[in-house]
């Protein structure tokens, strides 16, 4: 048996790195390590425990609403608090809000931004990345920043502000959503569509999302 270690990845909150134990060929074992300790977990000890909805969000810039959300349940768990079903809908809206411009963040800025280095320059696709996704002056990069900073918009609507958003609370949302909002929370999302279908994936999403397997995906793609 052998053993690969993969890392450190940076580009997550602290080191991390992946550790594969391999027999024959096959992983026979996978684990995921962070090694830099950081200490999170004794910033709330000793503290009120609403504390932990200020200061958890604050450990991440990029998914503050995912945080917010796991210390306001685990603060409802902890007080037998259920949460009206209105609340849970808002709550759930701003963490799919942030979820799905992480996805942006993650691919154009993140990781395709690492083909635009000179280490592949000799690349026969390497001119095409760099006009697409080159850091702040790609093509597709300064389109898919635009659409991100709008699509926030639908945050600042819903939670007050993002990040470190503070309208997540125990019992669903503090912050109570007017019906002149409605509209433009639905145009945002039109915006938004429009950009995936037009930008990102060249098709309808219902295209994409019935896709169901590797087949599937290559007959989809070979068909455009």
């Amino acid at each position: 048996m052998s053993r690969l270690i993969v890392g450190p990845f940076n580009r997550v909150e602290g080191d991390l790195e992946v550790r594969l134990d391999v027999a024959e060929g096959r992983v026979a074992s996978a684990q995921v390590v962070s090694p830099m300790y950081r200490g999170f977990e004794q910033m709330l000890v000793g503290r009120p425990a609403m504390d932990a909805l200020v200061v958890v969000p604050r450990i991440c810039g990029i998914c503050s609403v995912s945080q917010s959300v796991a210390a306001a349940r685990a603060l409802a768990a902890a007080a037998g608090v259920t949460p009206p079903p209105n609340g849970v809908h808002t709550t759930n809206l701003m963490l799919g809000t942030e979820n799905a411009a992480d996805h942006l963040s993650h691919f154009y800025l993140f990781f395709m931004p690492d083909f635009t280095r000179p280490a592949y320059a000799g690349r026969p696709w390497f001119a095409e990345a760099e006009r697409r996704f080159a850091a702040l002056a790609g093509v597709q990069a300064r389109k898919a920043l635009a659409a991100r900073q709008r699509w926030f918009e639908l945050l600042g609507t819903l939670g007050g502000k993002w990040p470190h958003t503070q309208s997540i609370q125990p019992g669903g949302s503090s912050r109570a959503i007017e019906a002149a909002e409605r509209l433009r929370l639905l145009s945002r999302v039109r915006e938004f569509r429009a950009f995936l279908e037009q930008e990102l994936v060249g098709a309808p999403l219902e295209e994409l999302l019935a896709l169901r397997d590797e087949a599937a995906l290559e007959r989809w793609r070979a068909a455009a």
